[in-house]
């Protein structure tokens, strides 16, 4: 997948996550506004997926239709550093 697909397909996850979490989307944009595109292989994603569930967080995934619903991304509210690096480590910056 190209670095332009990647961040289409985070962006199309965040736009999934404002309509179904509308009020903690509207509480990150108001207070931190911070994004982070990440990219990850499809195990790590499910494996997150997994410590999203039991953490409780909210989160969106992004199935895309044109590859047969795969799912390609993920959209995370807002967490506190900590969780974000216990979470995110090791994956890499989208366009790096």
């Amino acid at each position: 997948m190209s670095p332009g697909y990647k961040v289409a397909q985070s962006v199309h996850a965040a736009a999934n996550f404002a309509v179904e979490h509308s009020e903690v989307f509207a509480s990150w944009q108001c207070k931190s506004n911070y994004i982070c595109c990440l990219q990850t292989s499809t195990l790590r994603l499910e494996h997150i997926i997994s410590l999203l569930d039991l953490l409780k967080i909210k989160y969106t995934k992004f199935l895309e239709p044109d590859i047969g619903d795969a799912l390609t991304a993920i959209a995370v509210e807002a967490v506190s550093v900590k969780e974000h690096k216990k979470l995110f480590k090791n994956l890499k910056l989208t366009l790096s």
